[in-house]
């Protein structure tokens, strides 16, 4: 089947005792490094297996893990055995060792070298931006990181196709800017007030969002705005907020006071936009919501009266009850717990 946020087991044809990978990736989905491999693996369908660990932003790492690798940094592969880190070195080894379906041709590599500076070039800029208060006029962090944009919309805008490197199908450079780019469009919005989709001075970087979003390989791993700004400072240190009416409004759209209402309205051109390949529809969405919550109703219970604090019964139970449930609400994960059309009708229902 397509791949899943569940998957334990990937074996895409072949026998189990054959597998040779293990991947060990973040128990919600939060980090952007792990999100790269996963796309990888799936795109050129290497049989793998799958144990989640903790980040340190939300959890312990257990001490199995911590013998194998002592700085508890993820992602990790093991392949026969041997534990690599490191994401673009990992993705190279996979590019080599199982070199069916190709993500980086061999006489491409001088352009990805560059690309992939281009990647960290963005990722500097981004940083700039979002962690620190914003400083007016052409020298600021916005318009250096507005340029670099431009240079990657050049970029994509120079080859048939939406891919960096052309050809049918993704490559490692686009693996290696997509996870980011994801998360840029979440927080430059929410703290800037910056949209970078929909928009036509960067089309070229819209069209390859929307060819990401057409794969399953990308749909299982995809996260939603509110996910990646909960997600971010713990990881990355808080967003410094800018104050103008773009992100007042995209404050109350992702933060849920204008769009946690029924009946939900999701669309192709919303501020969060979402496409016609990811929109299956309003009761699909409602049934896998309902579902989520049904299989795992057990563990969601005891979760959601965390939000009373210490055990005790308390007077109002009406009032305690509110509480557990925002507490609940507050804390649906895209994609680890849903996706984001099912997560937007829960918080919408809670």
């Amino acid at each position: 089947g397509p791949a899943h946020q569940d998957n334990a087991l990937r074996l895409f044809g072949a026998r189990e005792e054959d597998v040779r990978v293990t991947f060990y990736r973040d128990h919600a989905g939060w980090c952007p490094y792990c999100q790269k491999l996963w796309i990888m693996l799936e795109e050129k369908q290497i049989p793998y297996r799958v144990e989640k660990i903790n980040m340190r932003s939300y959890g312990d790492k257990p001490k199995a893990f911590l013998d194998k690798i002592p700085s508890g940094l993820l992602p990790v592969v093991e392949i026969d055995g041997n534990m690599i880190t490191e994401s673009l070195v990992i993705m190279q080894i996979l590019e080599r060792e199982f070199p069916e379906r190709p993500t980086l041709p061999e006489d491409k590599f001088e352009a990805a070298n560059v690309l992939l500076k281009l990647e960290r070039q963005l990722f500097s800029d981004w940083c700039g931006l979002v962690f620190r208060p914003s400083m007016p006029g052409p020298l600021g962090a916005r318009a250096g990181f507005e340029k670099t944009l431009d240079k990657v919309d050049e970029a994509l805008g120079s080859t048939e196709g939406p891919w960096f490197l052309g050809g049918e199908s993704p490559s490692i450079v686009d693996f290696q800017y997509v996870s980011h780019v994801e998360r840029m469009n979440a927080s430059v919005l929410y703290w800037k007030g910056l949209q970078m989709r929909g928009t036509k001075r960067w089309a070229n970087i819209e069209r390859w969002l929307l060819a990401f979003e057409a794969r399953p390989t990308y749909q299982a791993t995809k996260s939603d705005y509110y996910t990646h700004i909960m997600d971010i400072p713990p990881q990355y240190g808080p967003g410094y907020a800018d104050k103008n009416a773009a992100v007042d409004e995209a404050v109350a759209v992702i933060g849920g006071e204008k769009s946690w209402r029924l009946p939900v309205s999701l669309s192709a051109d919303g501020l969060e936009p979402l496409p016609e390949s990811m929109n299956r529809g309003e009761e699909d969405a409602k049934h896998e919501a309902a579902y989520k919550l049904i299989a795992n109703s057990a563990n969601i219970v005891k979760f959601a009266c965390r939000g009373m604090g210490e055990p005790g019964r308390k007077h109002s139970e009406a009032k305690s009850v509110r509480k557990c449930l925002a507490y609940l609400r507050d804390r649906v994960g895209v994609p680890r717990d849903m996706s984001y059309p099912a997560a937007m009708q829960l918080r919408a229902h809670l």
